[in-house]
């Protein structure tokens, strides 16, 4: 099952792109030893402590240089692990050097100058939640400017950022999706009834994790009604700490009441993992086989930000993929 899981062609919509730096990539961008180290010895932390690890990987990616790189190489390792389809996702910054603009011209340059032609890239940008309205909004502004000139690249916005800390500004994502973009909020990552029913009843195109939303039986008896796409980040959540095992993860309501989700590797160098590992992870927790694996994948094309044509050109290639692949009987 393991070679079939690498070999399935995958849909990744969850992947922040500096979460997603491997060892090797960190080490090509100059970081020091004891930092790689901090990836090798996750096993399992809090979220808080998690998202200490991410500072790593901004110190990696503080220049346009190491930026183009990060980007490309995280491609790379996506396209090398049978990821047909990747929606990146990453938070504009500035640092001495690097507008915000820079920021986004350099990941989009990379994203456009991608060696590899087997995988389909699209970017998501990201509002920081710590960040003020005020703030936020001039983001977000910065971001409908760049999507008007890569509409074809630039699909959605999410929220992004420490859970624990600022807020979800409603107008701010209604403006998001008036200037049409798509939206992927982080949602439910820890227990904020308040703030979770305010997403809810926003309904964004998807939601990233889900975790505490089927146990409120007002929340979930909403969200099943509203029926959105979850990213679930079967790995992340786990090392987080947010569930218990891989066997309790939250995943498995959504299995038991056939409600929409996809599997995702949310940060695949902070977490040590791969879209492959989280298909086997879900193959070994919940017992599905190949075609039921392979109906996870087909199935997330429906929820990606990609084209109508871009979607049917997915389809077709998973379908031919699933006719030499899987025998009828399964």
């Amino acid at each position: 099952m393991d070679l079939f899981c690498h070999k399935l062609p995958k849909i990744e919509l969850h992947a922040h792109l500096n979460g997603s730096l491997s060892k090797l990539t960190l080490k090509q961008l100059g970081c020091l030893e004891n930092s790689i180290s901090q990836y090798q010895s996750v096993k399992a932390i809090g979220l808080k402590d998690a998202f200490a690890l991410f500072k790593v990987a901004h110190e990696a990616t503080s220049n346009t240089k190491n930026l183009y790189i990060a980007t490309q190489n995280v491609i790379e390792e996506f396209a090398k692990d049978n990821v047909v389809y990747l929606e990146l996702r990453t938070t504009p910054r500035s640092e001495e050097g690097m507008s915000e603009d820079d920021y986004i011209e350099t990941v989009i340059k990379a994203i456009r100058e991608n060696r590899f032609d087997g995988i389909l890239v699209k970017l998501i940008l990201s509002l920081d939640r710590r960040r003020s309205r005020e703030e936020q909004t001039e983001t977000l502004d910065r971001i409908i400017r760049f999507k008007n000139s890569f509409p074809d690249l630039i699909r959605g916005v999410d929220l992004s950022g420490d859970p624990a800390k600022g807020d979800f500004f409603r107008d701010i994502f209604e403006k998001a999706r008036e200037n049409g973009l798509k939206t992927a909020i982080h949602c439910a990552e820890i227990q904020n009834d308040a703030e979770v029913k305010n997403i809810l009843e926003f309904k964004p195109d998807r939601l990233g994790h889900g975790t505490f939303i089927h146990t409120n039986p007002e929340l979930w008896a909403l969200y099943k009604q509203l029926n959105i796409p979850v990213e679930c980040c079967l790995t992340s959540n786990v090392i987080c700490l947010t569930a218990n095992s891989y066997a309790e993860h939250h995943v498995q309501e959504w299995i038991k009441e056939k409600l929409p989700f996809c599997l995702a590797t949310d940060d695949k160098g902070v977490f040590n993992t791969s879209l492959s590992e989280e298909f086997l992870h879900i193959h070994k927790a919940s017992k599905l086989n190949e075609l039921e694996l392979w109906t996870i994948s087909y199935k997330s094309i429906e929820y990606s930000f990609a084209s109508a044509e871009e979607k049917n050109f997915l389809r077709f290639s998973l379908e031919k993929w699933k006719i030499k692949n899987i025998k009828d009987n399964e």
